[in-house]
């Protein structure tokens, strides 16, 4: 069964006009003074991991255009449902906001009822990158291509393994969904965390896996890990090399992303002057070297197109999980 690929990009190219639109929906003075103290940005996991790093390096650029300090809050726990029903629950004030991941997507279609709805719930600002899923193998593996590993997974009596973050997450989701796309008979591993399936493809415990550059860069550049296909639109700038999954026959994209949201009801000229703030800092040369170090790709847009986002990749992913029959453990 093949599933259609509706991942709706994020670029800037409506930004101005959100801007214009947003503008006057509160009072200019009010608009004006925003922020005029601190601006916490929960993040629903633990210290330490991308997420995390990701919305440091936002919330430093943050303090330096505001002049406030915009402080970062973990609430790690229930596959990012705890920090997320906690921005949910604040005041519509742009004090408390969410750095928000393809979560608020995927929970949506694992988990049969949440405390939530995040196209309800919660007001879009902005991206901050959209990071592709690579097919990885062991440097030492004899596949070169797709196209020789599909072969193999239908060669081998059992098919292959593939190791992935989790179930439900992104990269075993794009597993599935690579699956549908080409018949291939592969058996999905779920670890906790990308650093155990990495750990695991390095040993050679597993054949081949879906994951994200940054768990998997610091292995590639070692010559560890090799990366055979990205699925996305386009190859990336961190991996120009590195042909994309419909180069070689399997027009497929799967991407984790994060970004800004706020409490649904927050005032939209406040989302704007986020927004204005946002796309400017994603574009500094500091900015884009510093996120590229960890192996992400900078991609901002306006809050119409992150909303339009969500929704395609719910129902994208709502698509695969049913057709593969996954539900979140």
């Amino acid at each position: 069964m093949r599933i259609q690929n509706t991942t709706m990009a994020c670029t800037r190219r409506a930004a101005a006009a959100a801007l214009l639109a947003l503008a006057g929906a509160l009072p200019p003075a009010q608009a004006a003074d925003y922020p005029d103290k601190p601006v916490r940005i929960i993040v629903p996991y633990a210290p330490g991991g991308g997420a995390d790093t990701a919305a440091r390096a936002i919330g430093q650029r943050l303090t330096e255009v505001f002049g406030q300090s915009f402080i970062v809050e973990n609430k790690a726990g229930a596959s990012t449902q705890t920090g997320t029903l906690a921005v949910v629950r604040a005041a519509p004030d742009g004090y408390t906001l969410l750095l928000g991941t393809a979560n608020l997507a995927t929970n949506a279609v694992l988990f049969d009822k949440l405390p939530y709805d995040a196209q309800r719930d919660l007001a879009p600002i902005s991206l901050i990158t959209k990071a592709p899923v690579y097919v990885v193998v062991h440097a030492e593996s004899p596949l070169k291509d797709l196209k020789g590993l599909i072969a193999q997974t239908r060669s081998t009596k059992d098919g292959l393994s593939y190791g992935t973050a989790g179930n439900g997450s992104i990269p075993h989701l794009a597993g599935e969904l690579f699956r549908a796309n080409t018949d291939a008979r592969l058996l999905h591993v779920p670890y906790k965390g990308s650093s155990e399936a990495v750990a695991a493809l390095v040993g050679k415990q597993i054949d081949l896996s879906f994951d994200n550059l940054p768990p998997t860069n610091s292995m590639i550049k070692a010559g560890k890990l090799r990366p055979l296909a990205v699925a996305a639109a386009r190859r990336s700038a961190l991996l120009p090399d590195v042909p994309t999954t419909g180069e070689l026959g399997v027009p497929m994209e799967a991407s984790s992303w994060w970004g800004l949201l706020a409490p649904a009801g927050t005032p939209p000229a406040i989302l704007a002057r986020l927004n204005k703030a946002m796309v400017e800092a994603l574009a500094t040369p500091q900015m884009r070297e510093h996120l590229a170090r960890l192996g992400i790709e900078p991609e901002s847009c306006s809050p119409a197109e992150f909303t339009a986002l969500i929704k395609a990749e719910t129902e994208k992913w709502g698509r695969v999980a049913k057709s593969a029959n996954v539900k979140a453990d």
